[in-house]
């Protein structure tokens, strides 16, 4: 009993719900992953997220952020790496983008420096 004289009850007596699993993916989706692009496209952000952030150079592995600046399409061919405090840090790009941009400049400015590392790096 507690103060006003309700029963106390302990967490965990209502039955659990039943998880749902992962949504099925669409068909579309599907035959787009199977093709070879979509397989270049991932063997490409493997490639990216094993350099060291563009930005700080904070060691591999990195995330992978999709360049947004520009207004073009989101790609999975237009990613650069960053580390998790420039991407989604308190002064990471997904945080504070205006604050990022003045320190750093568009995020699309650097595919080509990526670009350039990924060519050697491939050699």
């Amino acid at each position: 009993m507690n103060l006003t004289g309700r029963p106390i009850y302990a967490k965990g007596q209502k039955a659990d719900k039943p998880r749902k699993g992962m949504r099925p993916v669409s068909a579309k989706k599907a035959k787009h992953k199977a093709t070879e692009k979509a397989a270049g496209a991932h063997e490409h952000m493997a490639a990216v997220k094993a350099l060291p952030c563009i930005t700080c150079g904070h060691p591999a592995p990195s995330y992978a952020h999709h360049v947004t600046g520009d207004k073009q399409p989101r790609s999975d061919w237009r990613v650069i790496p960053l580390c998790y405090d420039c991407h989604q840090g308190p002064d990471g790009y997904h945080a504070a983008k205006r604050t990022w941009v003045a320190k750093h400049g568009p995020d699309f400015m650097l595919l080509d420096q990526v670009a350039k590392i990924i060519a050697q790096t491939a050699k």
